[in-house]
């Protein structure tokens, strides 16, 4: 079951803010999260607004094994302390009777950045300065992130930021800067052949005809071409591992350029 996240924040960065796009990061604690599974647990209710109980929480951070009450109460105090407190004394991560709830003053990146698709071109591009890499990469568990939708969630709106911003500097001409931006996008989710769609399309627009096979095939790559050609994947290689969209579009320019 997926459980939606607020998307109502404001564009602004909050005193806390769990970062996602990447490995995960809290931006503005009061000290590192060193303790095992407190990043979790953060990144977790960063995720429940609402917040959650003890049982949800524990569940999901450790799904398959009994924990002790100890250490239980020792990874949510881990957790407040390493986030601190509001300038007026008041913990990012209160004290609850049986359940968790992160306060206003802690934020998280997807929501954030979820907020930009409806933003200003300059908005949108800065905002793409927080794509780093895999999306919730360096937690102890992954499983609750895949199966409440999470991961999906994040890769969509990578894809859907990218694409737009790409989209606006292909149409203004700026083909180079559509490229890096694109470039933004893939690191966060590799699998959308959307996003290389366009980026053969912003490669073809500099003029650069002869760039088009090295993005074929290094999306091929990706994909799942063997290791044993990982250092000489072919065209013939890609054409049978991309999508049939793709790789039509990618004929259609090396037809229009004779590229072959």
């Amino acid at each position: 079951m997926t459980h939606s996240t607020s998307s109502n924040c404001s564009r602004q960065v909050p005193q806390v803010e769990i970062q996602i796009f990447g490995p995960v990061r809290v931006v503005g604690s009061a000290r590192p999260l060193a303790r095992a599974y407190a990043l979790d647990l953060v990144t977790y209710l960063a995720l429940h607004r609402d917040g959650v109980t003890t049982d949800q929480w524990v569940t999901a951070l450790w799904p398959d094994r009994e924990m002790a009450s100890a250490t239980i109460h020792s990874t949510s105090s881990a957790a407040r302390r390493a986030l601190g407190s509001t300038p007026d004394r008041r913990d990012h991560l209160p004290n609850g009777h049986k359940r968790l709830k992160l306060g206003p003053s802690v934020g998280c990146d997807l929501d954030r950045i979820a907020n930009l698709l409806d933003a200003p071109l300059h908005e949108q591009r800065a905002g793409l300065a927080h794509f780093r890499g895999q999306p919730f990469s360096g937690l102890r568990r992954f499983d609750w992130v895949v199966a409440e939708g999470h991961a999906t969630r994040a890769g969509d709106v990578a894809s859907a930021l990218a694409t737009a911003v790409a989209q606006a500097l292909i149409n203004a001409d700026q083909p180079t800067q559509a490229i890096s931006a694109l470039r933004r996008g893939i690191c966060v989710n590799p699998y959308d052949e959307s996003l290389w769609r366009l980026l053969l399309q912003a490669t073809w627009a500099t003029g650069n005809a002869v760039g088009l096979e090295p993005i074929l095939t290094e999306l091929a790559v990706i994909l799942g071409a063997s290791s044993s050609t990982r250092c000489g994947v072919s065209l013939d290689d890609a054409a049978t591992l991309v999508h049939p969209a793709t790789w039509e579009f990618y004929c259609s320019l090396r037809s229009v350029g004779a590229l072959r």
